[in-house]
């Protein structure tokens, strides 16, 4: 009679806990904060992963900068040229889909994954040029906007901590990356603040040498170019 009891107390727990276990769903969202932007510049970064199948991802983010004065796009210069009452305006939207080689149900997602990602990005930049002393050209008022979208593949690791909390590492993803760059004056330079302008932005926007030989010849300008990159990130997310 004992040994009825316990088998049958037996089968009904585990009964329950099977229940119980098929009952509750899979953590299949995951909310990450990017933590590499805002070390470099104002930028920031959150973005939301769902897992549409146990090993298949999809995510979606966006990034803005938090400063009016920074971001990751800052026009440098030497002491010739420098830009005054800076205003950047960046924001940047992506989109990947991931493909993870080692996942197990019964776990947070990690491990190695792969996929694809699409990234565009919007700034503008508008600030007052100082040419030799703060005496030139004050009242000039450039315009810069950028427009870029990038695409390509992505590797990572993804590791499952405690409590649900997940670091994300994304250390791989060559991407192409095509870009439309205005440039725009409000008062008509002299040749010589033309030339310094260019030499300006070649050297913040000329990656990979495809962009150094852009002369400014007016107070207006539109370029198309190209550059190879690589996306990176560094994000700690909650698993729910």
């Amino acid at each position: 009679m004992k040994i009825t009891l316990f088998l049958l107390l037996l089968f009904t727990s585990i009964s329950i806990a099977n229940s119980q276990s098929s009952a509750s769903p899979l953590r299949k969202n995951v909310l990450k904060v990017n933590i590499v932007p805002p070390l470099l510049s104002a930028t920031s970064e959150i973005s939301y992963e769902r897992f549409v199948k146990p090993n298949l991802s999809i995510v979606a983010g966006v990034g803005a900068n938090l400063r009016a004065d920074r971001s990751d796009f800052q026009l440098i210069s030497d002491a010739d040229l420098q830009f005054l009452n800076r205003d950047i305006q960046n924001r940047y939207f992506l989109a990947e889909v991931r493909r993870y080689l080692d996942f197990c149900e019964c776990s947070a997602p990690s491990g190695f994954y792969t996929g694809g990602f699409v990234r565009f990005n919007s700034m503008d930049y508008t600030s007052n040029p100082q040419f030799g002393n703060a005496a030139v050209n004050l009242d000039t008022r450039i315009d810069v906007e950028l427009r870029a979208f990038n695409f390509g593949v992505l590797l990572g690791y993804q590791v499952h901590l405690k409590n649900n909390w997940l670091v994300d590492f994304e250390f791989g993803g060559l991407g192409y990356a095509p870009n439309w760059v205005r440039f725009n004056s409000n008062t008509t330079l002299s040749s010589d603040e033309l030339a310094r302008l260019s030499d300006a932005l070649n050297r913040n926007f000329g990656i990979g040498g495809n962009y150094r030989d852009i002369e400014l010849n007016s107070s207006a300008f539109d370029l198309n170019f190209w550059y190879w990159t690589i996306r990176y990130a560094v994000s700690i997310g909650y698993n729910f």
